[in-house]
């Protein structure tokens, strides 16, 4: 990203510029962020302790449900006061800590929320997990968790390189929309908006409901000719076989980015193939904002290890080595509404080695395969993450969307809404290429559909157990 001006704070103080007040805190947080991103491991847990620590003095003070906790494994204040940990006993110590489950979140509801926030906090507002699972999680948070949010957007923003100049496209839902027909709802703003209006002059921004049909979508893309497209892995999918299977040709786009779900294996690939664009994917969650950015250089996520501890664990609670597979833990760091501490967030992740090509030292994961959930059930009743030969399935290009579902232990089924009926040469290739996928311990069958619909909030499952299939 070029380096350009922020806003002046007043006239004559244009270059170098004096920015508005939290443009400047904004920007105070960024140039410390770019020195950390280059820290040892080591050096990064040692400026990181003093947050972690606030936090965790901050939650005994206010809730019973830490204070004990906390206690049990000697860090509470008193105790780690009186100890004088080195960083190997203070390590010890917080992996002691058990983890805490989502389960436990819901349950205790208000016993894991603070009654009054430190000075300079701000208030408390409320985020909701999408609740995909059926029971989503009330997270309270503070004005100032929102303000680190906005930082490391920025952050986002940079590492990307991207165009703040440029017209950027967000292809979600729209609160605000009243009427819910088959008419595009599009609304434009002046800016790109918090935070990257807050600090630096940017271009128009365009907010698209995604309850369209995808052929206005594309439609709507074509007229509007953003430079940058942000919208949910699953809708990007449809959107680009729409295109190709229309022989549509899309207005050049510099930049597409994935949020909310994990992106499909192959849509990189049909980014740069249709729309010869790049795809960038983060990695967030209504808990706990930022975790992850895919780097431009490697392609890789680098864990933001300032905003948050991230831990990789295999089943026996160990720390994952490089190229292993395990369950996220989150501790969130500046999130005083509602201390989450080694909470399990339900994602798995593989850890990945360094070094990174761009030169950052910051923690990295090789791939987030999906979330616990949406593991699929062995007959054995193992889990692991549902590896169904999509690539292969996908060959077929007359599928226009497809969703599988679990629907019992030693049964698949795929749910194809198609641009015309599959030949039975087809339909043997899906089944045969699940099939071997699958390694021959689940039927396939298949489901055609008019129309596979997204959950409330906007996301798609493209993988689902049915509750029956671990029970029968």
């Amino acid at each position: 990203m070029n380096s350009p001006t922020p806003h002046p704070a007043f006239p004559g103080a244009v270059w170098p510029a004096i920015p508005q007040a939290p443009a400047a805190a904004l920007l105070a947080v960024l140039g410390q962020l770019a020195e950390s991103q280059f820290m040892t491991h080591e050096q990064l847990a040692m400026a990181r302790r003093p947050q972690v620590e606030a936090l965790m003095d901050h939650a005994a003070g206010q809730l019973p449900f830490w204070r004990d906790r906390l206690r049990a494994a000697g860090l509470d204040p008193k105790t780690r006061s009186q100890a004088a940990l080195t960083m190997r006993e203070w390590n010890e110590r917080w992996a002691s800590l058990p983890i805490l489950t989502r389960a436990e979140v819901q349950s205790l509801g208000d016993q894991l929320r603070v009654s009054q926030l430190p000075d300079g906090h701000g208030n408390i507002g409320e985020s909701v997990t999408s609740g995909s699972s059926g029971r989503p999680v009330r997270i309270a948070r503070s004005t100032l968790d929102y303000f680190y949010w906005q930082a490391f957007q920025l952050r986002e923003h940079v590492w990307r390189g991207r165009d703040l100049s440029g017209r950027f496209l967000s292809i979600l839902r729209d609160d605000r929309r009243e009427v819910m027909d088959e008419s595009v709802h599009l609304r434009q703003t002046a800016d790109w908006g918090p935070p990257a209006s807050v600090v630096w002059p940017t271009g128009p921004s365009f907010l698209l409901d995604y309850r369209t049909p995808i052929r206005a979508l594309v439609q709507t893309i074509c007229e509007l000719k953003p430079d940058y497209l942000c919208t949910f892995p699953s809708l990007l999918l449809e959107i680009l076989r729409h295109a190709r299977g229309e022989e549509i040709q899309l207005p050049p786009l510099m930049e597409a980015i994935g949020v909310g779900e994990a992106s499909p294996p192959e849509l990189a690939g049909l980014c740069r193939e249709i729309w010869d664009a790049p795809l960038a994917s983060t990695y967030t969650a209504a808990e706990t904002g930022a975790m992850a950015y895919q780097c431009r250089e490697g392609g890789r996520w680098h864990l933001q290890s300032e905003k948050s501890i991230i831990e990789v664990l295999d089943a026996e609670g160990q720390p994952c080595a490089p190229g292993e597979t395990g369950r996220v833990i989150v501790t969130p760091l500046h999130n005083f509404a509602m201390p989450l501490i080694r909470y399990e967030i339900g994602d798995l992740a593989t850890v990945g080695e360094g070094p990174c090509a761009c030169g950052r030292t910051l923690p990295i994961l090789d791939a987030i395969p999906g979330r616990a959930r949406d593991l699929i059930m062995l007959p054995s009743g193992e889990l692991r993450p549902p590896y169904y030969g999509h690539s292969a399935v996908m060959k077929v290009r007359s599928i226009r969307q497809h969703q599988v579902i679990q629907t019992s232990r030693d049964h698949v089924c795929f749910r194809l809404v198609v641009a015309q009926p599959l030949t039975s040469e087809e339909e043997a290739h899906v089944i045969k290429s699940a099939t071997d996928a699958l390694g021959g311990a689940f039927g396939v069958s298949i489901e055609y559909v008019v129309e596979i619909l997204r959950s409330p909030n906007g996301k798609f499952a493209e993988f689902e157990r049915r509750s029956d299939s671990s029970n029968d």
